[in-house]
């Protein structure tokens, strides 16, 4: 029989191109057929008049970053696991880490279903309803409103294991 099962879950808005943004290489195209490429959220880096290119004010720590929709994505997330779970390793890629690390920092603020605990054994905040996590590209929480979730006084103990290039 199978070794694992699989399942997946895209984010559920379409992609926003930004000016100087690579296009989508011929392999992403035949991975997606038909599909468009999505997000998990929109965002935008609010800087006016620089003419720099979006990639680059991503990564300036000085611009501030917004992002759309996030308690609506968490909640999906969130529902998503509890419906279909009891999972034991959830593998993020890009984004996708950043929502992961999110929806780890808001299942740490919010209590889970009894039931949910109860079908995982989830005794804690701590504890959450899935065993490892694998963040492969990973960037940090840009928008200033959602980095209470990821900056707490003490460090979540869910096991993650990072994947990153230089």
């Amino acid at each position: 029989g199978p070794v694992a099962d699989w399942v997946f879950l895209a984010g559920s808005k379409e992609w926003e191109w930004y000016d100087g943004e690579p296009t989508p290489s011929d392999m992403e195209k035949m991975i997606a057929g038909k599909n468009p490429l999505m997000n998990w959220y929109l965002d935008k880096a609010h800087e006016i008049g620089t003419g720099r290119l979006n990639r680059d004010k991503q990564f300036d720590p000085s611009v501030d970053v917004e992002f759309y929709d996030i308690p609506e994505v968490l909640e999906k997330l969130a529902k998503f696991i509890e419906d279909n779970g009891p999972f034991d390793v959830i593998v993020a890629f890009s984004q996708g880490c950043i929502m992961l690390h999110m929806l780890i920092g808001h299942l740490r603020k919010r209590k889970l279903k009894d039931e949910t605990r109860a079908q995982n054994q989830i005794c804690s905040a701590e504890e959450m309803p899935w065993r490892t996590s694998i963040f492969f590209s990973g960037m940090h929480v840009r928008d200033k409103r959602w980095k209470h979730l990821v900056e707490t006084p003490t460090k979540s103990t869910h096991p993650v294991v990072f994947v990153c290039g230089e």
